[in-house]
């Protein structure tokens, strides 16, 4: 057995992490215009459903990234769990109202949750239409494998 890399397997490692970061940006992209867009909105996060952070915007919202990841998807997944329970249905958005914000979970496609942090000033419909239309872009580009 060698302790020789390849050059290709050093060459397809960078390719599909420059593809990855090429996405990462995509999605921040996506995420600065959501925030940015006064509609209410002060911080979104995309994660998966495992708990894994992707990207969020602004950074000082999700000071601990990893933590808020994990945690949202476990309210996902505790909520879809009670809705297929309760309801037989799947579900469509969790809304969480605190003393001063919402917090408003959202699936993306099959492997993603966005989630949205707004102030309590927020009107929820103008809200949702933003969410919905960053949604769509989303889908588009987390849909593309990385080549490599």
């Amino acid at each position: 057995m060698s302790d020789i890399i390849d050059k290709d397997e050093i060459l397809s490692a960078l390719i599909s992490e420059s593809a990855i970061s090429e996405i990462v940006d995509k999605v921040l992209k996506i995420l600065r215009g959501l925030v940015s867009a006064e509609n209410g909105i002060i911080g979104a996060l995309i994660a998966t459903p495992e708990g894994f952070p992707i990207a969020s915007y602004p950074p000082e919202v999700f000071r601990e990234e990893a933590k808020v990841s994990a945690a949202i998807a476990a309210i996902f997944a505790t909520s879809e769990r009670n809705a297929l329970d309760v309801a037989r249905e799947h579900v469509d958005y969790v809304a969480i109202k605190t003393e001063k914000r919402y917090i408003l979970l959202r699936l993306v496609g099959e492997d993603h949750i966005l989630s949205v942090i707004t102030d309590e000033k927020a009107k929820l419909g103008i809200v949702m239409r933003d969410i919905n239309k960053a949604i769509e872009q989303l889908k588009k580009i987390l849909a593309r494998k990385p080549s490599g």
